[in-house]
């Protein structure tokens, strides 16, 4: 839909009694969102329900553009050199801090525009079902009265590292921080006893829960997950830690103030909308709407955080 017919529909609605304007006028007509990721995840699942109300509260068209490998970098050049006009965007996590600080990309946060925050996905600390511990508390004790002998699976360089990184910390570096790949292999190596504690998704986690197969220590927020309210916070259980993997829209380095103000504008309405909670959900994941300020200061807070428990 062009923005003049859009307009002459808006200016219909306005004079609707008890109905409300509810799309902003965006600087660019298109915008290609490029996510690092391959379609299918919960990176691309993300993008394609912010994308999805992004269209519906502003006159923009949004094209999601997928561009995995290289760890983010190939995307990131598509975006860090990009107009100005808003036109071009990044739709990346915390992993954009990880591929940083471990030499892996030349992008920081700050070679782009923060523009908003969308959604998170939580993340628990899982163990096996037959172990003697069922609680933080008790998995910590554990460890410092078995110092190496507990295994933390995993996957090196990437944001499960810092997750192992930070629970070594809370048992006085007791246990061992080992690769063991991704979600899937994480889950495999727990339940066949080559590693004793992995972060896993909180969907996941459910299914063996359920099943009798795993315990959940806590979750890494310091929110309750709405999916699993049962499930136990790091913070409830005495653990100073919370990572949620949030996903972040960037704009390229240099950005025009209208594009500013317009994601100001268009973040609010979203999340006025309930029906984006409802979204994501079905995609397991929950709302974490920032404006362009309010996500600059939880960026900047994320990447320190990540850097202290990297010692980078």
């Amino acid at each position: 839909m062009n923005k003049i017919l859009k307009t002459c529909l808006l200016a219909s609605v306005l004079f609707a009694p008890g109905m409300a304007m509810a799309e902003v006028d965006y600087p660019a007509d298109t915008v290609r969102m490029f996510v690092p990721a391959n379609p299918g995840g919960g990176t691309d699942a993300g993008a394609r329900v912010f994308a999805e109300f992004f269209e519906k509260h502003s006159d923009a068209t949004v094209a999601i553009v997928n561009q995995p490998g290289g760890g983010g970098v190939i995307a990131a050049q598509s975006v860090a050199r990009g107009p100005e006009d808003g036109s071009v965007l990044l739709f990346f996590h915390a992993a954009l801090h990880t591929a940083n600080l471990f030499g892996q990309s030349p992008f920081s946060w700050e070679s782009f525009t923060p523009l908003a925050t969308t959604s998170a996905v939580n993340e628990v600390y899982a163990v096996r079902s037959d172990v003697p511990y069922a609680s933080m508390k008790e998995f910590i004790d554990y460890a410092k009265a078995h110092p190496g002998e507990l295994n933390i699976g995993s996957q090196l360089g990437g944001t499960t590292q810092v997750k192992g990184e930070a629970l070594n910390a809370a048992t006085g570096g007791a246990v061992r921080l080992v690769d063991a790949g991704t979600e899937s292999d994480r889950i495999t190596a727990l339940l066949s006893e080559q590693v004793d504690v992995i972060s896993m998704s909180v969907a996941n986690a459910k299914q063996y829960v359920e099943d009798g197969q795993m315990k959940v220590l806590a979750v890494i927020n310091s929110q309750p997950d709405p999916m699993a309210p049962d499930f136990p916070t790091t913070t409830a259980e005495g653990l100073d830690f919370s990572l949620p993997l949030v996903m972040t829209v960037y704009g390229p380095e240099k950005v025009d103030d209208d594009v500013k103000t317009a994601f100001t504008q268009i973040i609010k309405e979203i999340e006025a909308d309930p029906e984006f909670a409802t979204a994501l959900q079905k995609q397991a994941q929950v709302p974490a709407l920032r404006t362009p300020e309010q996500a600059s200061e939880f960026l900047s807070a994320e990447q320190k955080t990540i850097a202290g428990l990297l010692g980078k």
